[in-house]
């Protein structure tokens, strides 16, 4: 037998749901601000790593035989250390000491990651 709610127990059901209400906004608002403050600093981090994301998009969407020739570079301009940007260089037109940069670091590039195999290999082993 079903019971009709009356007109009070509606009304401080509807008051408590309204503080609930107030309490939630209050708490998401809380986490918001100190979500978005966190975010803040690693924005500018972001803001170079999709730059350059969308550097590498560009050279994806290029023809295959000049994405083979495409390649980033770091762009010094002398004035900041931190300032680089990368630059999409064709790598067929280096000149000698620019070639020779750029295998260098290729080189190193491919020691460094050989390195990190033999240290992974050898913490498992090690295990």
């Amino acid at each position: 037998m079903a019971q009709l709610v009356g007109d009070d127990e509606i009304e401080s059901l509807r008051i408590e749901l309204a503080e609930i209400g107030r309490s939630l906004r209050s708490s998401f608002q809380r986490h918001t601000s100190s979500f978005r403050s966190i975010s803040a600093l690693s924005s500018v981090k972001d803001d170079v790593d999709d730059e350059y994301a969308l550097q590498w998009a560009a050279i994806e969407r290029l023809p295959t035989f000049e994405r083979l020739r495409s390649s980033l570079f770091d762009e010094n301009d002398g004035s900041k250390v931190d300032a680089q940007g990368k630059r999409i260089v064709d790598v067929t037109k280096l000149d000698a000491l620019e070639r020779n940069m750029f295998i260098d670091k290729l080189i190193k590039h491919i020691e460094n990651d050989n390195l990190r195999l033999l240290h992974k290999q050898r913490k498992r082993i090690d295990k």
